[in-house]
């Protein structure tokens, strides 16, 4: 396979996965061009599809259930290179890599997680600003 043989939609998806800029209106082979342009093969689409699928959690019967009424939240950064990051109900992006989430489950993200660690609020005020 390779870009040629993916939709518009899928191609466009792809290169915002990347950081590429793709203007709104723009033709098929113009965002293979501009992909190609920033370095990025299909074959390295390939191997960060691949590492994701892998990567995926499933949840599991030993992840601890979100309780947001009777305990207080910390901040949890995502210093991972996935473009995203599944764990139980929670989901972490490259995008957004910070959530808030009840302590016991922070917890449990550190101790079973790799490439998670506490985040101070200034950090993320920083980051979304």
């Amino acid at each position: 396979m390779s870009f040629k043989d993916l939709k518009l939609p899928e191609l466009k998806a792809i290169a915002d996965s990347f950081g590429v800029e793709v203007p709104e209106k723009i033709t098929k082979n113009a965002v293979i061009l501009l992909l190609q342009e920033e370095g990025v093969s299909y074959q390295d689409y390939e191997r960060f599809a691949q590492i994701e699928k892998e990567d995926a959690e499933i949840p599991t019967e030993n992840t601890p259930p979100l309780n947001l009424q009777s305990e207080r939240s910390m901040l949890v950064k995502m210093d991972r290179q996935n473009f995203s990051y599944q764990i139980g109900p929670v989901t972490f992006t490259n995008e957004h890599p910070f959530l808030a989430v009840p302590e016991s489950f922070a917890q449990h993200i550190f101790d079973q997680h790799e490439g998670f660690r506490p985040a101070t609020p200034r950090e993320v005020q920083e980051y979304y600003s």
